[in-house]
C-alpha cells in the first residue's frame, strides 16, 4: 500500500527534494510549507492555530498520516550575548515548536505502523561558536524525539531523528544573521565566513536525500547522522573529555 507522507518545509531545499523523491516512489505527498505549490498546504508550523488547520484539511481528504517528516528549520547566527531574543525566539518557534505542533496534530491519524522523521542537525550534536541558539533548538529537537520513541512504542509508531551535516540548500542565505560585535570584534562575522566560505564543498542535496529518503523507509534504528564528518567527530566527542572537544571544535568553526 502506497504511503500517505507528510513533508513540512518542502518549497525548496532538503523539502522539496525529498518531496520529489516520495512522488517518484509513488506515495501521495503532502507538503506543509508558506509557499505553496502543487499538492502543498498553507502552513506556517510555529504557529500551533495554522498547523492544526493543515492537519484538519489533511485527516478531511486522506484520513490518515503515514510518514511525518518534520524537515522546515530556520537558523541564526552571532553572538549569542547580542543576539536579538525575537530572532531566538523565531528560530526556536519554527525548529522545536514547529515540530512539537505538527508531532502532536499527526498523532491522532496514526496507527501502527507510522513514522515520524525529525530532521535536526549535526549542530545538535555539538556546540559551535556563534550558531548556540539553533545548536540548542535542534539539540531539544533531538530530545523530543527520543521522548516520543519512548512513550510511542508499544503503540507501534516509529520516531527517528536525522542530523545531517553541510548540504547545498539555501538554508544558510536565509539564516538570520546578526552582525553587532560588541566586545566580539569581527570574530563573528569570521566565523560566519568560515563557514558560509565551504559551500562548494557541501554534499549533493539530492545525494544527501536519498539516504534521507532511505532512513524514512526502514522500519528500525533511532538516530542517523548524514555526512562522514560530523560521524568522526560525533565519535571524537565520546572519547574526548568535554572542555577539550570543546576546544577542538571552536578553533574549528569559530572565528
Amino acid at each position: 500500500m502506497k504511503k500517505i507522507v507528510v513533508i513540512t518545509g518542502t518549497s525548496s531545499g532538503i523539502g522539496a527534494e525529498l518531496k520529489r523523491l516520495c512522488i517518484e516512489a509513488g506515495d501521495t505527498v503532502v507538503g506543509l510549507c508558506r509557499r505553496p505549490s502543487e499538492g502543498d498546504i498553507y502552513c506556517d508550523v510555529s504557529d500551533e492555530a495554522s498547523v492544526k488547520a493543515a492537519f484538519d484539511e489533511i485527516a478531511k481528504v486522506y484520513g490518515r498520516v503515514d510518514v511525518l517528516v518534520n524537515n522546515a528549520g530556520l537558523g541564526v547566527s552571532g553572538a549569542t550575548e547580542l543576539v536579538p531574543v525575537k530572532d531566538a525566539r523565531q528560530v526556536v518557534d519554527v525548529d522545536f515548536y514547529g515540530t512539537y505542533f505538527c508531532c502532536r496534530a499527526a498523532l491522532p491519524l496514526m496507527d501502527k505502523g507510522a513514522k515520524i522523521v525529525n530532521i535536526s542537525s549535526a549542530c545538535a550534536l555539538f556546540a559551535l561558536p556563534f550558531r548556540s541558539v539553533y545548536c540548542a533548538a535542534k539539540a531539544a529537537v533531538n530530545m523530543l524525539t527520543f521522548g516520543f520513541r519512548m512513550e510511542l512504542e508499544k503503540y507501534g509508531i516509529t520516531v527517528v531523528t536525522v542530523c545531517p551535516g553541510d548540504i547545498k540548500t539555501s538554508f544558510t542565505a536565509n539564516r538570520i544573521k546578526n552582525t553587532d560585535s560588541g566586545r566580539y570584534g569581527s570574530d563573528a562575522v569570521r566565523a560566519a565566513m568560515k563557514v558560509d566560505g565551504r559551500e562548494h564543498k557541501r554534499m549533493n542535496c539530492e545525494k544527501a536525500c536519498r539516504r534521507i529518503y532511505r532512513i524514512c523507509a526502514r522500519k528500525n534504528g533511532a538516530f542517523y547522522i548524514v555526512g562522514g564528518k560530523y560521524k568522526v567527530l560525533w565519535i571524537l566527542k565520546r572519547i574526548l573529555p568535554t572542555g577539550l572537544f570543546i576546544k577542538v571544535t571552536g578553533r574549528m568553526f569559530g572565528g
